[in-house]
This record gives structure tokens, sequence and C-alpha cells, in this order.
């Protein structure tokens, strides 16, 4: 008896445990499902913003001059989040309408509410609210995120950057873009592309040039998808140095997928033969945008490619470039002792048909 006496304070103690253990997990599941009912009322509330502005905001879209209502204060995160979304997917004439409708209801002062507060969608939706209204003033505002550690936080100020300054954003960007791996490049090779063209062109690629040139081949490689918006001379000088021999078979393949001048050729024919599958798949694409008729046994040669994807780029390759009419090529495909090749070719020719 005097043994189990002395197990009786540890198991008041291992009940005490467990209530107190069932206590706190009640709790916590009350405490998450005022958290789903809270966020399921206020979703319910942005709903109801949206389906109320919709309309208006797509009245001035199309040119209309609708009436605007009031906006109480619990309501204006949804309508600039909406306001912004529509502004994201629109182009033209259309973006300035919109942009002055948010001007008239006060979307600048409920940006600057919002810059410095602590909430973080709050900062974003100001940002992006600066770049669409496009004030000088708010350079400044906005630079001081560019360097924020939290991605989508620099995201939006870089995005907002682009469009209150065009000319000079490339010099603001491009060191950051090579700085930061969590920035997307063809994100932003659109979203520079959007700003205005005419008037980024010359200094982007300036600019581009000479940072290029700075750089080793890997981080350089990581910067071509803003080769879509570069002048091509800078573009095919970066690329013959990026297509040198012993450069990294990723560094080659990333490239060769933006070759399209035939005064690239020869280091396309080389990589033809590159031992990395990847590198010659890319060849073999590149052979279909700029080869001549006297690169047609080479890329036959790859037609008997072990790999299924260099096979099928080089019989695209064959289709469209000048290599021969359909009948030569089945001609070809059939004089090929490789019956995988025969049936690439015939598969490809099927595709063109179709």
């Amino acid at each position: 008896m005097d043994s189990v006496a002395a197990f009786e304070p540890v198991v008041r103690l291992a009940w005490g445990t467990a209530l107190v253990s069932v206590a706190l997990s009640a709790a916590l599941v009350v405490q998450v499902l005022r958290m789903r009912r809270r966020l399921a009322r206020r979703e319910r509330r942005a709903q109801e913003v949206f389906a109320r502005w919709r309309p208006i905001l797509f009245e001035a879209v199309a040119g209309g001059s609708p009436s605007l209502p009031a906006l109480p204060r619990e309501e204006e995160d949804a309508f600039l989040l909406l306001w912004i979304q529509l502004l994201d997917g629109i182009r033209g004439d259309s973006v300035a309408r919109l942009a002055e409708v948010g001007a008239r209801m006060g979307a600048r002062r409920l940006a600057l509410e919002r810059i410095d507060g602590g909430e973080a969608l709050g900062r974003v939706l100001a940002l992006r609210t600066f770049g669409y209204l496009q004030r000088p003033e708010d350079r400044e505002r906005v630079l001081r995120w560019l360097d924020d550690p939290r991605s989508y936080i620099s995201l939006a100020a870089a995005r907002a950057l682009v469009r209150i300054d065009p000319e000079r954003a490339a010099d603001e960007l491009l060191p950051r873009l090579v700085a930061r791996a969590d920035w997307p490049v063809p994100l932003f090779a659109d979203v520079l592309a959007q700003a205005s063209p005419a008037r980024l062109s010359a200094r982007l690629s300036a600019r581009f040039a000479a940072l290029c040139a700075e750089l080793p081949p890997a981080p350089l490689a990581r910067l071509l998808p803003l080769a879509s918006i570069v002048d091509e001379h800078v573009v095919d000088a970066l690329l013959r140095r990026l297509l040198s021999p012993g450069q990294e078979p990723e560094v080659l393949a990333a490239a060769l997928r933006l070759v399209r001048s035939p005064a690239l050729l020869e280091p396309v024919r080389r990589a033809a033969s590159h031992e990395a599958w990847s590198v010659r798949v890319q060849a073999a694409a590149a052979l279909g945008r700029v080869g001549e008729p006297r690169d047609r046994e080479l890329v036959a040669k790859l037609l008997r490619d072990a790999e299924w994807w260099v096979r099928y780029r080089a019989a695209q390759a064959l289709v469209t470039r000048p290599y021969g009419a359909p009948g030569e090529l089945r001609a070809l495909a059939g004089s090929l002792d490789d019956r995988f090749a025969r049936d690439m070719v015939q598969q490809v020719l099927a595709e063109v048909r179709a």
C-alpha cells in the first residue's frame, strides 16, 4: 500500500498534465476556427467590393466616364487590389484611363498611408500604386524598398521604378538582377519591354553591354532572357562570347536558345557534336532557325542521335529550314540505317501537315 501511495503524486501530475494539454488543444482549435471565420468574412467582403467595382472599372477601360461612388475605409485595400489586378492585365491607352480612375479615387493618398505601415500587403499595394500613377516625386520613396530582403517587396518596388523612371531604371535594376537570385529575370524582361521601349532601349543596351563585359559566363547566362529587349548587335557579341569552346553545358545551352543570326553558325555547328545532349538539342533547334543548305548532313547526323529530344529537334530543323522538299526529306530518312530516325521524320512531317 505504501508503494501505491508513493505513486499517487505522479498519477495526479500526469492527469493534470493531460487536462492542461486537452485544454490547450481545445483553445487552439477555437482560435483556428475564429481565424478561419475572420478570413472567410474578409474574403466575402472583398468579393462584394470586387462585384461592385468591377463593372465601373471595366466601363472606364472601355473609354466610358462612370460615376465613382464613395469608398469606405474598410474597402480601400480591396479596391486597390482589384484596380492593380486589372491594370496588370491590360495594355495601351486603357492603362492611362484606368490609372486616371485611381487618381480620382485618391489612390496616391491611400498608397502614402500604407507605404510605411506594418502590413506587407499594404506596402506591396502602395508600391504598385506608385508605379501605375507614375509620379516622378515618388521615385525616391520607391527606391527605399528596392533592396528589401523580402523578394515580394523588392519586386514590387522594381516594377514601380520601371514605370516611374524608365530611362534610369536599367542603372538601378541590372546590378541587382546579378546579385539577387530571387529576382526572376524573365519577369523583368517582360516588365522592361512594357515600360517604354523607345525611351529605354538605348540606355538598357548600353548598360547591359557594359555589365556583360564584367561578368563571368555563369551569372551572365542568367541574364540572357533580357536579350529579347536589347539591340541585336549587343546580343550577338554576347552570344559569341558565351558560345566559345570550353564553356559549361548549361551556359552553352542557354546561349544557343537565343541564336537568331547566321553569323553565329560556326559555334552552332561546333555545338552539334558536344558530349552533353542538352547542348546538342539546342544546337539542332538553332540549325532549324539559321542553318544553311550545306548543314543538311549535320542535321541528318543529329537525326540519328541516341537522345529522343535531339532527334525530334533535328527532324523539326529539316522540315522548317531550306533542307529540301517533303519528298526529299522522306527519301533522306529512308536512306538512313536507323528506323528511329525514319520514324521521327515521318512524325514531324505529319505534325506539319496537321
